[in-house]
C-alpha cells in the first residue's frame, strides 16, 4: 500500500508568487495603456487652421490712407508724395484683394500623428519635433518647429501673396519648419501665441503617446 505524496509547500508558494507577479504586471501594463490613451484623447483627432482677417480690415484702411497721401501730393505738387502715395495705394490694394477670403481657407492641419501645411510637399511627423517656438512678429505670426537632426524634411513651394501663409523647410542651423501666417484661427476663434504653443505641444504629446502605445501593443 502506497502513501499519498504530500504537496510541496515551497512549490505552492512559488506558483502563488508567480501568479501575483503576472497579475501585477498585467495591471501595470493596462494602467500605462489607459494613461497613454488619455494623453492621446486630450486633443481632437484633427484640427484645421486658417489665417485671421487682419488684412481684410487693415488693407482697406491703409489703402484709403495711401490715397490720402497721393491726393495731398497732387494738391501740393510734390512728386515724392505722389510716387509714394501711388506705390502704397497699389501695394495695399493688392493686399486687400489677396486677403479678401481670409479666414475661410484651411491652410494647416494637425492630426494626432502629423502636421500638414499646404505649401509643404509632405506632412511632418510630430514625434520628430524637439522644440516649439511661437512668436508674434507684428505683421505675421511665426511658428518654428525644430526637428531631430536625422528627420526627413519635406520640400516647400513659395506662396505668391503679400503676408501670405508660407511654410518653409530649412536645414540650417538645424532642420526646422518655419510657418508664417497673418495670425491663426481654429474653429473661427483667433488664437494667441500661447494658445498656438499649447495646441502644438498637446498634439506633440499625443503623437509621442501614440508611438509608445503602438510599441506596447505590438509587443503585447
Amino acid at each position: 500500500m502506497t502513501t499519498p505524496q504530500q504537496p510541496d509547500p515551497l512549490a505552492r508558494l512559488s506558483e502563488s508568487l508567480s501568479a501575483d507577479y503576472s497579475e501585477s504586471r498585467e495591471a501595470q501594463h493596462d494602467r500605462v495603456i489607459n494613461e497613454l490613451r488619455q494623453v492621446i484623447e486630450r486633443v481632437p483627432e484633427q484640427s484645421e487652421f486658417t489665417n485671421t482677417r487682419r488684412y481684410k480690415v487693415f488693407g482697406p484702411l491703409v489703402t484709403l490712407a495711401s490715397l490720402g497721401v497721393l491726393a495731398w501730393g497732387m494738391h501740393a505738387g510734390d512728386t515724392g508724395l505722389i510716387v509714394s502715395g501711388a506705390f502704397l495705394t497699389l501695394v495695399f490694394a493688392v493686399v486687400t484683394w489677396q486677403h479678401r477670403n481670409a479666414g475661410q481657407h484651411s491652410f494647416m492641419r494637425l492630426t494626432r500623428r502629423q502636421l500638414f501645411v499646404d505649401s509643404l510637399s509632405s506632412p511632418v511627423n510630430l514625434v520628430d519635433i524637439v522644440d516649439i517656438y511661437v512668436k508674434d512678429e507684428g505683421l505675421l505670426t511665426l511658428q518654428k518647429l525644430t526637428l531631430h537632426p536625422d528627420a526627413v524634411l519635406p520640400t516647400h513651394r513659395p506662396v505668391r501673396q503679400f503676408f501670405g501663409n508660407q511654410a518653409m523647410a530649412l536645414n540650417t542651423p538645424e532642420p526646422h519648419i518655419r510657418i508664417h501666417s497673418a495670425g491663426l484661427m481654429c474653429g473661427g476663434k483667433k488664437l494667441s501665441c500661447d494658445d498656438i504653443g499649447a495646441l502644438l505641444n498637446a498634439y506633440w504629446q499625443s503623437a509621442c503617446a501614440q508611438q509608445r502605445l503602438d510599441a506596447l501593443q505590438h509587443h503585447g
